[in-house]
């Protein structure tokens, strides 16, 4: 067979719809597996009598990273981030948690996080790779960089001035398995270190598995020295489990868990995300209505039903704070967080966290 005839037979369209047919098949079952996860089981509830402080529990958001944010100032102005003796993030949660350290610590202001968060676009977070994934991250990482530490002065995470936890992920897609790991500036699993380079581990944490190429720990030593993507899947979707490890570590209760989370959007979005990577050939996902965004809240509901089961004393003390306005952002769309700060602090002002039963009443 010549070479020439070969390469029609490829691109014939029996088998385009068989490849795209297989595409979809492959990103439905990762997208399943990645977006409801796996509960970490291993970990217990302790109970103490000793109740102090409040934990901020903030979950992954991709380019929704500003509305995190500006719920998280909102609550900075009210007086209810007075307290905090915990902080947990995951994915771009994690970007926020290592900024609220500095905030709290005043070194920097909300109103200058916001310039910076405002004044973003694609090219700041990601290089495109042709038509192909993963892109290249390279700009992310120097965009951490030059915040966190060169601005900041955080270089470890022993340099956070709050006890904070980032999760991680170690994915292994063959075999459909993974292992969520937990990395603290306090010793409370067996995993933290505290020496561990901040923006080695931020990177990792922000790696969303396909679109971001996973990421490798300098100088790792308590897990497995392997790249690791994002945190805020698997067992971390929310990512309260690092607050159980740091209640039994500390020997006391938090009066109160804050989760936040960016507005749980609806539209079947997945070839306008692919667009924003320069990918423009499967406008069937959108057809048949396959959504990360939407396998994505299935999960997110999932793990605070769990919350639940897994730790009815602590989901007592628990409130949740996620926007819900009629604006539809696309997760990948780094253009827009002017907007879309914009828009979630304005619905703030006329709305406070609601306690884990009501918010799963309403949403669950």
């Amino acid at each position: 067979m010549s070479k020439n005839s070969a390469n029609s037979n490829y691109y014939s369209p029996k088998r385009k719809r068989r490849r795209r047919i297989f595409y979809l098949i492959f990103f439905v079952s990762i997208c399943i597996w990645l977006f409801t996860g796996s509960r970490d089981k291993e970990i217990k509830e302790p109970t103490f009598q000793k109740k102090h402080g409040t934990a901020v529990i903030i979950t992954g958001a991709a380019a929704k990273i500003a509305q995190e944010a500006a719920l998280l100032e909102h609550l900075h102005s009210k007086g209810l981030l007075n307290n905090v003796v915990f902080i947990s993030g995951a994915s771009s949660g994690a970007l926020n948690a290592a900024v609220l350290n500095a905030i709290l610590e005043k070194k920097i202001t909300w109103s200058e996080y916001i310039n910076i968060l405002s004044n973003l676009s694609n090219d700041d977070i990601f290089i495109r790779n042709g038509n192909k994934l993963p892109v290249n991250t390279q700009p992310l990482r120097n965009l951490i960089k030059r915040i966190v530490t060169d601005s900041l002065g955080y270089e470890k995470l022993s340099d956070l001035p709050y006890p904070t936890s980032f999760s991680i992920v170690n994915l292994k897609i063959l075999t459909f398995k993974d292992r969520t790991y937990r990395l603290s500036n306090r010793s409370i699993n067996r995993e933290s270190d505290s020496t561990l380079n901040i923006v080695d581990v931020l990177m990792a944490s922000t790696s969303y598995p396909i679109a971001f190429p996973p990421v490798s720990i300098g100088n790792i030593k308590t897990i497995p020295d392997v790249p690791y993507h994002d945190g805020g899947i698997a067992a971390d979707h929310v990512p309260f489990h690092s607050l159980i490890e740091f209640e039994k570590y500390s020997g006391f209760e938090v009066d109160t868990m804050l989760i936040i989370s960016r507005k749980r959007d609806s539209i079947p979005n997945t070839n306008l995300e692919l667009q924003q990577f320069g990918i423009d050939k499967f406008k069937f996902f959108d057809k048949v209505g396959v959504s990360p965004e939407a396998i994505s809240n299935r999960g997110f509901y999932k793990r605070l039903k769990e919350l639940k089961e897994e730790a009815p004393n602590l989901a007592e003390r628990t409130f949740v704070y996620v926007p819900d306005f009629k604006e539809e952002f696309l997760m990948f769309d780094f253009s827009t967080l002017k907007k879309q700060y914009e828009v979630t602090i304005h619905w703030a002002k006329t709305h406070d966290p609601l306690p884990l039963d009501e918010y799963l009443k309403i949403k669950g």
